[in-house]
């Protein structure tokens, strides 16, 4: 009866660690997540503000090929360009809202860099308690993988990384079963060996020892 009882109470600490660490990772996720969609809000502002300067400058420089950016295009180039252009039309400097986009832009691209700095702080905490040991058996159990820091090189990325997505508590539920049946099955193995030595204990007993 001791080793049942020990069996299961090492299996509810067990059951309970892994909901614990399910938990953390699952926090720390969603604190990646919401960092990550406040980055691309701020990038696609960045879109947005920077093409409503092209549409300006484009009505001075005619003979200037300005086409919009997305995020996937070289902004900064596009805004060198602006920037140049705006060098030899002293109206489009002065013009008032071309002015007021670019100080937009200017208080955007540090808030831009502040957020891209926040977000990858997220992730290297994630990163290390994930990778970290013991955290990191439970981890792949439950299919949490590792996060890629945001490349600047590939403003798209932030797009492309499927952990944003997906359900985790599923797999918390998938892992949770499998731990079940096997509490199931220790428990199982564990009462037949404990009726068998019960019943050699019985079987012992009962035989009548030899006459001297």
């Amino acid at each position: 009866m001791e080793y049942l009882l020990t069996l299961l109470a090492l299996v509810v600490a067990l059951a309970v660690w892994v909901v614990s660490q399910y938990n953390s990772l699952q926090a720390a996720m969603q604190a990646i997540r919401e960092a990550s969609s406040n980055l691309q809000a701020s990038m696609r502002k960045r879109v947005d503000l920077a093409n409503q300067v092209i549409d300006i400058a484009s009505g001075y420089g005619e003979h200037e090929k300005l086409t919009h950016v997305t995020l996937s295009n070289n902004i900064e180039g596009a805004m060198e360009r602006v920037s140049a252009l705006a060098q030899n039309y002293p109206q489009l400097r002065a013009n008032e809202t071309y002015q007021t986009l670019m100080e937009q832009l200017e208080r955007l691209e540090q808030t831009i860099f502040e957020r891209r700095e926040f977000y990858n702080e997220q992730v290297k905490g994630y990163n290390v308690k994930r990778n970290s040991f013991p955290t990191v058996l439970i981890a792949n159990k439950l299919n949490f993988d590792t996060v890629p820091y945001f490349d600047s090189e590939d403003p798209e990325a932030l797009n492309n990384i499927k952990l944003f997505a997906r359900d985790d508590s599923e797999a918390l539920r998938l892992a949770l079963n499998k731990g079940s049946d096997a509490v199931v099955r220790s428990v199982a193995t564990a009462k037949t060996k404990l009726a068998s030595k019960l019943e050699d204990k019985r079987d012992t007993s009962s035989t009548p020892s030899n006459p001297e």
